[in-house]
Order: C-alpha cells, then sequence, then structure tokens
C-alpha cells in the first residue's frame, strides 16, 4: 500500500514539473513569476503566482520558481532600481536615492516612483527573462527536437510540391500547435489512418519515426490528395478521393480525424467514431480534435471563422461541434481509455483534443 501511494506521489510530481513546459508556456511561467517577484506584493507572491499559473494553465513550479528573483541578495538592488525607474518615469531624470530618504517627507513619492518603477522593471526583466526561457527550452528541450525533426521531415517530403502547396504545408505546421501535441504522444505502430488527410501532412508526420508504416489517407479534395500521392510516393503511403462516411476502415494502430467532425450531423459524427474505435487494434489510438464549445469568445471567434470557411467552401450547412459530454460518451460506450486536452492554437482558436485508446489484452484484464 505504502509502495503504491509512493508512486502515485512520484507520477504526480512528474507531471506538475513537466506539465505545459513547450517554449511559449514556459516563456509565459518565467515571465510572470519574475514580474510577481518583482512587484511590491509581499506576503502574497507565493499566492498571486500559485493562483496565476492555475487560471493561465502555466507551469506551477516555474512560476513558483521565478517570483524568487525577490531574495534577500538581489531585493536591495530591486527596490532601488525600481525607485529610480520610477522616479525617472514620473519626474524625467535620475534622483539621488537612499533608505533615509524613506523617513522623511519625501516618502509619499518615493513609495509612487517604487511602485511605479517595480511595474515597468517587472515587465522589462520578466520581458527578457521569458525570450531567454523560451529559447532555451526550444533548442534543448526533447520534445521540442523530436517537434523540429518531424517538421523539417515533413517539409523536406514537400519539397518538390508546387510553391503554393509547399508553402501552405510549411506554415500549418508552423502554425497549428496540433503538431506539437502529436509529438508529445506515442502514436504506436501499425496502419495509420487519417480521415479528411488534405495534403497528407499528418500521416507524413506520424511516420517520420516509421518509414516503412502503412499509411491511409482519404479527402475530397482531389487537388489535395493528388499533391499528398506526389509527396509521400517514397513512403509506404495510400491517399484516395472519397467521402470519410464510406472509407472502409481497415485494421488499424492508429486513426486520426483532425478537421472533419464539423462537417458532419450529429448522429453520423457518433457513427463514424464508433466505427473507427472498432478498427482499432488493441492498444491502438484514435485522435481527434473538436471545437471547444465551453471557452467563451474565443469559442466565439473560433466558430465564426469555421463558419467563414464553410461558406468559402460552398459547404451548404453550418459546421456542428457536438458538446464533449455527447464525444465523450461515445467512446466510453465503446470502452476506450480517454484522455482530453484543452489548447489554444497559435490563432486565437479554441480546441479540444481526445485521445481515445482501445485497451490491450493485458490491461484489459
Amino acid at each position: 500500500m505504502l509502495q503504491g501511494l509512493n508512486a502515485r506521489i512520484r507520477k504526480f510530481a512528474a507531471t506538475l514539473l513537466t506539465e505545459r513546459l513547450d517554449p511559449a508556456s514556459a516563456g509565459a511561467a518565467v515571465f510572470w513569476g519574475i514580474f510577481i517577484g518583482i512587484v511590491p506584493i509581499y506576503g502574497l507572491q507565493t499566492l498571486a503566482a500559485v493562483g496565476l499559473a492555475m487560471l493561465l494553465r502555466l507551469n506551477k513550479p516555474l512560476t513558483l520558481a521565478a517570483t524568487f528573483i525577490n531574495n534577500p541578495l538581489l531585493l536591495p538592488s530591486i527596490v532601488a532600481a525600481s525607485v529610480e525607474l520610477g522616479g525617472f518615469l514620473r519626474h524625467g531624470s535620475f534622483l539621488p536615492w537612499h533608505l533615509a530618504a524613506l523617513s522623511d517627507a519625501q516618502l509619499k513619492d518615493q513609495l509612487v516612483s517604487w511602485v511605479l518603477g517595480s511595474l515597468v522593471l517587472g515587465l522589462v526583466v520578466g520581458g527578457a527573462a521569458a525570450i531567454l526561457t523560451a529559447a532555451v527550452v526550444y533548442w534543448t528541450a526533447p520534445s521540442q527536437r523530436s517537434l523540429r525533426e518531424r517538421i523539417r521531415f515533413v517539409n523536406q517530403t514537400f519539397a518538390k510540391s508546387a510553391q503554393f502547396d509547399r508553402g501552405f504545408v510549411r506554415w500549418k505546421m508552423r502554425l497549428d500547435r496540433i503538431f506539437c501535441l502529436l509529438a508529445a504522444e506515442d502514436l504506436g505502430s501499425g496502419t495509420v489512418v487519417d480521415l479528411g488527410c488534405g495534403y497528407g501532412m499528418a500521416l507524413c508526420f506520424a511516420a517520420f519515426a516509421d518509414q516503412g508504416r502503412h499509411l491511409l489517407g482519404c479527402d475530397l479534395n482531389v487537388h489535395r490528395i493528388a499533391v499528398a500521392r506526389l509527396a509521400l510516393s517514397t513512403l509506404n503511403a495510400e491517399p484516395i478521393v472519397c467521402d470519410v462516411l464510406h472509407y472502409e476502415l481497415p485494421p488499424a494502430g492508429l486513426i486520426l480525424i483532425l478537421d472533419v467532425l464539423q462537417y458532419l450531423p450529429a448522429e453520423e459524427q457518433l457513427a463514424l467514431l464508433r466505427r473507427c474505435c472498432s478498427a482499432l487494434e488493441p492498444g491502438g489510438l484514435l485522435i481527434f480534435r473538436v471545437h471547444d464549445r465551453e471557452r467563451g469568445l474565443l469559442s466565439a471567434l473560433t466558430l465564426g471563422l469555421d463558419r467563414l470557411l464553410f461558406s468559402a467552401e460552398h459547404v451548404g450547412a453550418r459546421p456542428l461541434i457536438l458538446s464533449a459530454e455527447q464525444y465523450r460518451s461515445a467512446l466510453q460506450g465503446a470502452g476506450m481509455q480517454i484522455e482530453e486536452h484543452c489548447f489554444r492554437n497559435r490563432l486565437p482558436l479554441a480546441h479540444l483534443l481526445f485521445l481515445a485508446r482501445r485497451a490491450a489484452p493485458e490491461s484489459a484484464s
């Protein structure tokens, strides 16, 4: 019993330490931690740092650690720099400052300068540290190295495509955070199926570790399938023009549905998910994303953009996104093990990523 408790504690600590450590999130955690550490809210800094990290979904230990810039060694320098900077912003010049000034008639003026200067100093120092942190994480984190290598592999695979198509692939790989999330997952082995594969970028991405992996995909866009066939001709890939509802699913180790479900009526969405679950081999993984309906303004912006895309593509219907509970219930009914990740894309789009794994024989028992 004690051994099990220790294992759970270690797992919790590992999760806490490694959560949201992509470059942008790590930089944001350091920025807010340093900003809170410099601003004179002594006694509340720990509470503010943890609360803000929870609110913004940042790495909590990293945010808290950054507040320790306010330590006994640096505190005098931080206070002096804040007062001088605040004085310069208010009066246009640096003023002589010393501790004795805090006990005379200038106390109020110095306090105002201190608060103002600390805000600006926090922004400047926090911003510089955030940029440095993001750069370090980007170049040293194993997950980021893996992501860069995968992106380079995809770009090289599409290097002989037409300029527009090649450019689209490059910008999609750069802007869409779905690939960052996929790089952090174990994509398993066996056949990969991408329903609504478009250019086949996700198929190529999944084949990085095993270029002999069987890649299957379908899409209604004839041009994109033609580009995919040419680019993926060096891989074991078979992209075809076909409606996802009529595509015959083979036994698969990985099934991807990244931007398709909103095109389908509710019952067809759920039926497709159930069909995918049935096609998965033991231990196989179904990954799909939908718009997050519970993110307020971000959800409204996401849905608005989707409606514009539907109009531009002359779809003739409105995008339909079911509730997370409806998707969750369909997966649970199929006996899947489910993980969910809320994320915001680099564009102001709110998404919900579902990872549903079919239990392997040993875990099913």
